[in-house]
This record gives structure tokens, C-alpha cells and sequence, in this order.
């Protein structure tokens, strides 16, 4: 493993050499979680740029699932164009078995591929690659909790709140004035389990009494994360019944509607930091905080604070304790 000091002069070296070159920069290609995308790589991206005073017109961001629309970047292309949907699942495997981790920490050749592929679909003949690779290997301190959250200010910069993803207008029309939405998926801190479903709907029910809800999906199953199946809800409808979705495009349409909504409440993990950085209020549930870095949680709680959007990360046992304090007479009066 290499140095600290010869990583970052290596990183110095690579930046310098792409803000010299007037070629275009193709960011990625992306593959894995969303959480990472949202609160590193994007921010990576916009620090990369301001730092080197790199022409945001030469950024051409290679996202997947419609992901791309999230990014400050001249030009978009997407991963699925390339490389179909169960062939990116394939390779997240393959590299969790090989290193422990579906993070792309080391550069594979499937990248240069899908580069290749995505610039001569622009018509681009000439062109530089940065990789997320350099962004895994430079903040791993931080996840590995070796370094402050203000050490991370050297390789990120967040904007205040992220944009609206654009929707189909036939799409918007049809969403609700007002609406909650909620993602439910199984990850290791949502485990797949009888009693966080039976939980999970109950809290559904009892939310879609006072203000529609809309179900978060997309009808296939694009990564890791299945969907919770919660059944037939009141007032709940699933977004894959509003618009049909591709994998090309299902995060954009996801984004775009959580972006609209009142509010967000799911599971703990990427949408749910998406929701809070496009200006959502967010709940986000787990039932165990593991095999996930607690330094993603302080960031976005960091993030919460600045932009002054709520993000409450919280457990099914504390929302049972907490309501009946808020119902009391004694705190009613108060308020």
C-alpha cells in the first residue's frame, strides 16, 4: 500500500495534468451505491473543478440508472447504455468476493471499455478518464475514521442543496399536490425480516391516513437492494403503477419524485441522503447500524445542519418511545 504523501502528490500530478489538457474529462463510469455518489463522488467532482478551474463544459459524467442528471457536467452518459443491468450486478459481486468490497477502489478493464464506448457514442475522438478510483483511495481514512470531517474539505466541496431532477410532464402531473415519499429496501441495516415488514407497514397505514404516500420502486431489481413487498396500502400507490420505468433512466424518475415530495421516510441509506440534500425533510430507519461506516451518518447529519433540511436517522424502538412524549399533556402545554 502506498503512502499517504505519494498518493496525494500522484493525485496532485493527475489533476494538474487533466486541468493542462483541453481534452474532455469523462468522470467514471459510476457503478456503485448511491450514497457514495451523492455524499463523495459528486462533491469530489465540483471540488475537482474548482480547485483546478476546470471548464465545467469539458465534464462529461458517466452515471448509471439515470444518475448522471445528478451531476454539474456538460455531457451525460449512463453505464446501462454499455453494459446491461445484470452484468453491472455481476461485476459488483465478482469485486466483493475478490476484495471484500463493491467499491471501485482499483481501476478494471471494463472501465476503459465502457469509456471507449460511451465517447465514441458522443463522438468524441480524443479524451481524458478520471476514475473513482482516486476518490475511494483518498478518503478512505475518513471512512476507516482515521480523520476528522473537516479533513475531507480537501477533497470535497458540497453545494447547498442539489437540483430537481427534471420529471415527464405527464409524470408530474399525475403526482399528488402533496405527498410523502418512502423507499423500503432490504440492506444490512434494514435487515429482510417478518417483524421490520409487519413494523414498516404499520407505520405506512398509519401515515397514508393523514397525506397520500408514494412507494419508491421500480418494478425490476437494478443493484443489491430487493424492494419490501408491504401489499395493497389506502391512500399508498407505487411509483412503478404512476410511470414505467428502464434501468437507463429508473434514478432519475426516483430522484425527481422524492425531490417533489414533503417529505421522505425509509430506509436508512442513499435515497434517503439524496432526499435530504434535494431539500426533503428525511426519517431514515435502520434496525442494526452495521457493516456501514457511522462517518457517513456524520457527514450527513453535518450536511443537515448547514442547509438547515431535518435529517433524523433513528431505530423502530426509539419512534415507539418518542411518540408517547410527544402525545403527553405536559409537552402539548409546553408547545
Amino acid at each position: 500500500m502506498i503512502s499517504r504523501k505519494l498518493l496525494d502528490a500522484r493525485w496532485a500530478l493527475k489533476a494538474r495534468s487533466l486541468a493542462r489538457s483541453k481534452r474532455p474529462i469523462l468522470a467514471g463510469p459510476w457503478r456503485s451505491e448511491v450514497g457514495f455518489e451523492l455524499l463523495y463522488w459528486i462533491p469530489f467532482l465540483a471540488h475537482f473543478a474548482n480547485t483546478y478551474g476546470i471548464d465545467k463544459n469539458r465534464l462529461i459524467a458517466i452515471g448509471r440508472g439515470g444518475s448522471a442528471a445528478w451531476y454539474e457536467a456538460a455531457g451525460h452518459a449512463d453505464l446501462f447504455e454499455f453494459l446491461p443491468p445484470e452484468v453491472v450486478r455481476s461485476l459488483s459481486i465478482q469485486a466483493a468476493q475478490q476484495t471484500g468490497s463493491v467499491k471501485q477502489f482499483d481501476p478494471e478493464g471494463w472501465e476503459r471499455h465502457v469509456c471507449a464506448l460511451a465517447a465514441k457514442s458522443l463522438g468524441i475522438a480524443s479524451y481524458d478518464v478520471l476514475s473513482p478510483t482516486w476518490m475511494y483511495r483518498l478518503l478512505a481514512p475518513f471512512w476507516d475514521g482515521h480523520e476528522s470531517l473537516n479533513w475531507t474539505d480537501r477533497y470535497l466541496l458540497h453545494r447547498q442543496r442539489f437540483p430537481q431532477p427534471k420529471l415527464p410532464i405527464d409524470l408530474e402531473k399525475k403526482l399528488p399536490e402533496s405527498y410523502i415519499a418512502m423507499r423500503w429496501y432490504s440492506r444490512p441495516t434494514w435487515p429482510m425480516s417478518e417483524s421490520n415488514t409487519l413494523w414498516t407497514r404499520k407505520l405506512v397505514e398509519a401515515i397514508s391516513q393523514h397525506t397520500p404516500v408514494i412507494l419508491i420502486n421500480s418494478g425490476f431489481q437494478a443493484d443489491d437492494h430487493g424492494d419490501i413487498n408491504l401489499g395493497s396500502i389506502p391512500n399508498t400507490i407505487r411509483l412503478s403503477e404512476l410511470h414505467p420505468m428502464q434501468p437507463i433512466d429508473n434514478l432519475t424518475i426516483q430522484s425527481g419524485v422524492i425531490a417533489r415530495a414533503q417529505g421522505y421516510v425509509g430506509t436508512y441509506g442513499g435515497m434517503a441522503q439524496g432526499a435530504m440534500r434535494w431539500g426533503v425533510p428525511t426519517l431514515a430507519l435502520y434496525q442494526e447500524f452495521g457493516q456501514t461506516s457511522p462517518m457517513h451518518l456524520h457527514l450527513t447529519q453535518s450536511l443537515s445542519l448547514k442547509s438547515g433540511v431535518p435529517f433524523v436517522a433513528t431505530y423502530p424502538q426509539a419512534i415507539e418511545r418518542l411518540l408517547p412524549l410527544l402525545q403527553s399533556r405536559t409537552v402539548s402545554n409546553a408547545v
